[in-house]
């Protein structure tokens, strides 16, 4: 994707043009999402896109002709489907913060399914449904209390996480489903245990959780969430996507689980297709350590901030040493993580990899600053696909 020759290129592209315009940026490579599309598309699952990871308008086009089903967490995110599709997509609304607003729409747009994460959450659906003669396909988001084996703030199987029906509370649901299923289709379970899954272990206690259900009661989906973990050194093993599901099928073959699986993905199809190319502002020289001020920040990246997470870094190579890399946003959390140390000068061209999910739409105005420009790369060509806001749209809503 990226190589460093006489110059730095992209896709054999020049990054040198880039020293022309607006710096900080995001650059996707065409070539690996389809690439990361057509792996998806071999699995033998169902797999539904999950739109709160990247909710780019021209990326959710590149999803809809390819796999055309979307996992959604708000009514903005099924807006913005409608508004790239001429044709009906299949959408799965999960959350567990559904308004009564959100759940209406629902409703009324017919979506494939909801997935109901409360009691609560249910009689509400019920009530609307009832009041306005419908009827909505459900299934049921189980917290199944199991580790994820992953970072603390992305853990959601946890009997202390907010999301899902706790397993205790399971008989209620089946007691209810007598009364409701006038009104509420139930079609499956669904779970979703965590993000960054790089281990087997977890999978394999959730399936054997799934079996006891559906000794319980049957039903006729299984949806057994997302999480797939993605490289961000570089340097660790890879996750052999294949594998990992070829994996997941066997375990549930030992079961004799052969229910119809969906599959929420969202960190793949788009994290490693993608870098942010940054710039050096200031070099600071202390007594005890040396420190890079960058143009681009938290605003535009927030997860070594939110999450104390990783971005492999890189430049040129030109320059001195340093280890310690800051953005410009008026906060001491502003910083990245860094293994190595890097070669770097006054305005040289810094690159941040795996860049392409849970990045740019976790994004935000913070210190007025404008949000960045993305780009991507196919063939040579370059497209704007969200072009650098202007002033106009952090001040338009006042009065």
């Amino acid at each position: 994707m990226t190589e460093f020759k006489k110059g730095i290129f992209f896709n054999n592209i020049s990054i040198n043009i880039f020293n022309k315009i607006y710096l900080p940026l995001y650059i996707y490579d065409l070539k690996k999402i389809i690439n990361n599309i057509y792996n998806i598309k071999k699995i033998n699952f169902i797999c539904f896109f999950s739109v709160k990871s990247n909710d780019n308008i021209f990326l959710l086009k590149i999803i809809k002709n390819t796999i055309n089903k979307f996992d959604v967490v708000s009514i903005g995110e099924i807006e913005k489907i409608i508004l790239i599709n001429n044709k009906k997509s299949k959408i799965i609304f999960s959350g567990s913060g559904k308004s009564i607003t959100e759940l209406l729409i629902s409703i009324n747009l017919k979506i494939f399914c909801i997935n109901v994460e409360s009691i609560q959450e249910l009689f509400k659906l019920f009530f609307l449904c009832k009041k306005y003669k419908k009827k909505i396909n459900v299934m049921f988001r189980i917290n199944p209390n199991i580790d994820a084996l992953t970072q603390k703030k992305i853990s959601t199987g946890n009997i202390y996480d907010k999301f899902g029906i706790c397993l205790l509370n399971i008989k209620q649901i089946y007691i209810l489903n007598k009364i409701i299923k006038n009104f509420i289709n139930i079609i499956g379970y669904d779970f979703h245990i965590g993000s960054q899954i790089t281990k087997l272990k977890p999978l394999k206690k959730l399936i054997f959780t799934i079996k006891i259900l559906l000794n319980k009661k049957k039903y006729n989906l299984l949806d057994i969430g997302g999480g797939l973990g993605v490289d961000y050194f570089f340097y660790k093993k890879k996750i052999n996507i294949k594998n990992y599901f070829f994996s997941i099928n066997k375990i549930l073959n030992k079961y004799n689980i052969k229910n119809k699986i969906l599959i929420e993905l969202g960190r793949y199809f788009f994290c490693n297709s993608c870098l942010i190319l940054s710039k050096v502002n200031y070099l600071k020289y202390n007594k005890s350590h040396n420190l890079v001020i960058l143009n681009l920040g938290m605003n535009d990246l927030i997860r070594p901030s939110l999450y104390n997470s990783f971005h492999k870094i890189e430049s040129i190579n030109i320059g001195n040493n340093f280890k310690k890399f800051f953005g410009p946003i008026c906060e001491s959390s502003d910083k990245y993580n860094n293994d190595d140390k890097i070669k770097v000068k006054n305005n040289s061209l810094i690159f941040f990899f795996s860049t392409g999910s849970y990045c740019k739409v976790l994004s935000s105005n913070y210190n007025s600053k404008k949000k960045i420009f993305e780009i991507i790369f196919y063939k040579n060509k370059i497209k704007i696909i969200y072009s650098k806001e202007k002033i106009f749209n952090l001040i338009k809503n006042y009065d």
